[in-house]
């Protein structure tokens, strides 16, 4: 055994507390990027185009630089792709993935 029954629940309870952590840092950030959203919209002299002419908003700062623009995201009903493929057609166009998942509550 590596770790004794107290290192154990210590370790659980350090895990838990930088997940608190982890969930105050990313409300921050939630709240930095909608700030910096609304800058990029309502600034005129943001207005730009990416390299394709597509409209963009984009801010140059003295270290960073933000861009925003729009962005499309195809999904797939697998249901319904399960319905019009054979079985063997499906196997050859699915992936899965496997992995260990840790859950501490």
């Amino acid at each position: 055994m590596c770790m004794t029954v107290k290192e154990m629940n210590e370790a659980m309870a350090q895990i838990q507390e930088w997940k608190r952590i982890k969930e105050e840092a990313d409300d921050n950030i939630t709240t930095l990027n909608s700030k910096v959203m609304e800058f990029l919209n309502e600034t005129e002299e943001c207005e730009a185009v990416d390299n394709k002419g597509k409209p963009i908003r984009r801010f140059i700062g003295n270290i960073f630089k933000a861009t925003l623009s729009s962005v499309e995201r195809e999904t797939v009903n697998k249901d319904e792709v399960k319905k019009l493929l054979s079985k063997d057609d499906y196997a050859k166009v699915s992936k899965v993935s496997k992995y260990q998942s840790l859950r501490i509550n």
